[in-house]
């Protein structure tokens, strides 16, 4: 499946932390604070702010898109 599709796999919001997506802006990751939605793979900076971000995944999601990709060029 990962050889026909490879983007199927990667990262939503080319592997920034989530929630600073959906807040605007961006930041690394913690590979241990990850979240599968819907069979995407969304990335956290570390756990707690994992935890944060679980509070309103499908709102947190609707704003990371409405911000992606603008937040590479702040």
């Amino acid at each position: 499946a990962f050889a026909a599709a490879p983007e199927d796999f990667a990262p939503r919001f080319g592997g920034y932390c989530a929630w600073a997506v959906s807040q605007g802006s961006t930041a690394g990751i913690d590979p241990e604070a990850w979240t599968i939605v819907d069979g995407a793979l969304y990335l956290n900076y570390s756990k707690s702010v994992q935890a944060t971000w679980s509070k309103d995944i499908p709102g947190n999601i609707a704003k990371g898109e409405a911000n992606w990709p603008g937040v590479l060029s702040n």
